[in-house]
């Protein structure tokens, strides 16, 4: 295969082909991540909540101390998740608990996101 067997698109591509590589071998690598403008982040630094709670306690939660449940919650914990509540920056805590009704009864188990300055033991 000779020159005149090509295109002229395939003998363009072939050029720029070329001088990328050669463009390449006089920088050196190119780093691994994408071209273009990229902003530099800093890596976030996990912050463990400090929870005064633990498993068998009944906590009373106000509607706006919690997320993924409506209105006041009564909640006796089974487990705190430390392990995924510590992007919260140590204002939230995932709890796993057993909501206890208004005649209390035990009722669903329910995963909720509580607020740890909300969160003291009921007496």
């Amino acid at each position: 295969m000779n020159v005149f067997d090509l295109s002229p698109v395939q003998i363009r591509n072939r050029l720029i082909l070329r001088a990328r590589r050669a463009a390449l071998a006089a920088t050196g690598p190119q780093p691994p991540w994408p071209r273009g403008r990229v902003q530099a982040t800093r890596a976030r630094v996990p912050v463990v909540p400090r929870v005064t709670v633990a498993a068998g306690d009944v906590v009373r939660l106000a509607e706006a101390d919690h997320r993924y449940a409506t209105g006041a919650l009564r909640l006796r914990i089974v487990r705190v998740r430390l392990d995924v509540s510590q992007w919260y920056d140590g204002e939230w805590v995932w709890l796993e608990g057993i909501e206890i009704g208004p005649d209390h009864q035990p009722g669903a188990f329910r995963p909720v996101l509580a607020r740890v300055a909300a969160l003291r033991p009921d007496a």
